[in-house]
């Protein structure tokens, strides 16, 4: 029995991660530091605070990145002004048929909250969702699994009868040690996304190229 599901967004619901790859090449270029493709290969599929280690042994000081992620969030929105953020195919097909279903729909991001809100209010996606977890509404982001149980909790929903979906291995690995079942549709944009899932240990109940894989197990129910 399913009684929920719970999406990530970024990269899953919003094909935002290039993005993101482009926002930190500008703002590098700004402060005349180099960065390649190549060094933010190493960031993805990190924990928060793996990141922000690594960004700051690139960029020098933790001020330094504090600087670059608020010129970031400039370009960001900008991009998103510009029409330059799509929705992911088959996002808001699935998450109607979540609904459709009578099935309570969560989100699950390590998103901050003013960023994600806007992305919710963006591609009007909010109306969807019953319960919503950004990730400064928790102490611990992904691979900890504080957010998943944290949103299923909000409802009530047993993690054992929740369906995750993710598209990486970081956010899987926080869905598989809540206890659900997790449908894994890797965004290919990045690297950490082309391992594989045995190396976590997890045997996804779902995965597949597109978010199509969920739309058609909700079909069936």
């Amino acid at each position: 029995m399913i009684e929920m599901v719970i999406f990530d967004m970024d990269g899953l619901l919003i094909d935002s991660e290039q993005m993101y790859q482009r926002g930190w090449l500008k703002v590098a270029k700004n402060h005349g530091i180099a960065l390649t493709e190549a060094d933010m290969r190493g960031w993805s599929g990190q924990s928060a605070s793996q990141t922000m280690a690594k960004l700051v042994a690139h960029f020098g000081s933790a001020t330094i990145v504090e600087e670059m992620k608020e010129e970031r969030e400039l370009f960001i929105a900008d991009e998103l002004t510009n029409g330059a953020l799509k929705l992911k195919p088959y996002a808001k097909e699935t998450l109607a048929k979540v609904k459709e279903k009578g099935l309570y729909c969560g989100l699950a991001t390590s998103t901050l909250k003013k960023r994600g809100q806007m992305y919710l209010d963006y591609f009007e996606l909010a109306p969807f969702f019953d319960v919503v977890t950004f990730g400064d509404d928790v102490k611990e982001l992904k691979p900890d699994p504080e957010i998943y149980l944290a949103t299923a909790a909000k409802v009530k929903a047993s993690p054992q009868h929740t369906i995750a979906a993710e598209d990486s291995l970081t956010g899987a690995k926080a869905a598989m040690e809540a206890g659900m079942k997790v449908v894994l549709v890797p965004d290919q944009s990045l690297p950490a996304n082309h391992r594989d899932p045995a190396e976590i240990g997890l045997t996804p109940f779902l995965q597949g190229k597109s978010l199509k894989v969920l739309l058609d197990f909700l079909n069936t129910l």
